[in-house]
């Protein structure tokens, strides 16, 4: 009897430690995560130009494609919160480097620059976590950006 019960006490521990590794696990993601999306925040300020200064940058979750990432890893963003100023596609390397502009809409307001600007920063802009278009309000009224 008190052999059972030492194992199944032993069952509970290991679960207990695989829980607590989990969370840890989760943390330091999220604080990656968080990393990431200011790289590519500051990426977009130094690249893209555009009529108003840039107030909010919504960046996405960072996608691997292919088997084993061998089709690269991408990443979309909003800038100033409206739908028309999405960049989708923005390529990442492994490091959260974006290396390559992606897609807008014709009506986008932001342009890619070519060169860096290195003279502008993230201060004063805010930066989100944008989980995406299937998420996302904006897009329920108007079936084009969908």
């Amino acid at each position: 009897m008190a052999i059972i019960k030492g194992v199944e006490h032993l069952r509970i521990e290991k679960k207990k430690r695989q829980k607590a590794e989990s969370i840890q696990e989760s943390k330091k993601e999220v604080k990656e995560q968080a990393k990431a999306r200011q790289k590519i925040a500051l990426w977009v300020v130094q690249h893209y130009e555009g009529p108003e200064p840039i107030k909010t940058i919504e960046v996405g979750k960072i996608y691997t494609h292919g088997i084993l990432g061998s089709g690269g890893r991408s990443v979309s963003v909003i800038i100033n919160a409206k739908k028309q100023n999405i960049i989708e596609g923005i390529s990442v390397d492994e490091d959260d480097n974006p290396t390559d502009p992606g897609g807008s809409f014709d009506d986008n307001e932001y342009s890619y620059a070519g060169k860096t600007m290195k003279n502008k920063t993230l201060d004063g802009v805010k930066v989100i976590y944008w989980e995406g278009k299937q998420h996302d309000e904006r897009y329920r009224s108007d079936s084009r950006y969908q």
